[in-house]
């Protein structure tokens, strides 16, 4: 365990070593996605713990008119085009909704409220990692694919348990929580995974540090590029039909 968390360690202040001696580990593939699934419940936890407060408590009906009506006042201030109209039209929305909301919190569910939001916020933890791994697989196929068109080599399945690497500074999410400072930390763990991510792609491909940048900025670039041309066929579709 000691020798794990030290290579954990040296990785965050990317130790080209640190990277070598995890991507040689054995079953490197199936390490990454234990990290990765233990970091992201780690740094998840407060907000679990918030969230099954939340989920275990019974709906307070009063507060959904309040809360709407405050995103209301909120929106207006910065769109002034939401004119006398668009309030009365509102102000039915909420006569139709809220009734609506009060009907549903009155059905019988099968289990205890707790039990229920015990399960919802679970299932929420649960799904923040599911999606973290899906993330993981997908984008590094991508840069993958950048790594040996810039002249790269490496498996698939090393390359991935050896980028893994990457979650380790995410464990500041943990903090996101406290007001102001939360966010600051969050975000520069955000911004160090990056750096770890180009320095383990780097180490690992046999590229250079200006080349494994690019393969891992790359495909960025190509979904913002194939997103854009996407919307822009869809309004072009729309266009035509209606």
């Amino acid at each position: 365990m000691g020798g794990l968390l030290n290579t954990l360690w040296r990785s965050v202040i990317l130790d080209d070593s640190a990277f070598q001696d995890w991507s040689e580990r054995p079953n490197v593939f199936l390490r990454g996605i234990v990290l990765i699934i233990l970091v992201t419940l780690v740094a998840e936890i407060i907000v679990f713990g918030i969230s099954l407060v939340n989920q275990v408590q019974p709906v307070d009906l009063t507060v959904i008119p309040e809360e709407m009506n405050r995103w209301y006042e909120t929106q207006s201030q910065w769109t002034p085009e939401m004119g006398p109209e668009f309030r009365k039209f509102w102000e039915g929305t909420m006569d139709v909704m809220f009734p609506m909301f009060r009907d549903l919190s009155e059905i019988k569910a099968p289990l205890p409220q707790g039990i229920i939001g015990f399960l919802n916020a679970v299932g929420g933890w649960l799904a923040r990692s599911v999606a973290a791994l899906g993330g993981w697989l997908l984008y590094g196929a991508l840069v993958l694919i950048a790594v040996r068109l810039l002249g790269g080599k490496a498996k698939l399945p090393v390359f991935l348990g050896s980028v893994a690497l990457y979650i380790v500074p995410g464990l500041l999410a943990v903090l996101q929580p406290i007001p102001c400072l939360g966010l600051l930390l969050a975000l520069a763990g955000t911004v160090w995974s990056i750096v770890v991510y180009m320095k383990a792609t780097s180490v690992v491909t046999g590229l250079d540090t200006g080349r494994a940048i690019v393969a891992v900025v790359a495909p960025i670039f190509v979904i913002t590029a194939l997103s854009i041309l996407l919307f822009g066929l869809t309004m072009v579709w729309f266009a035509v039909i209606f």
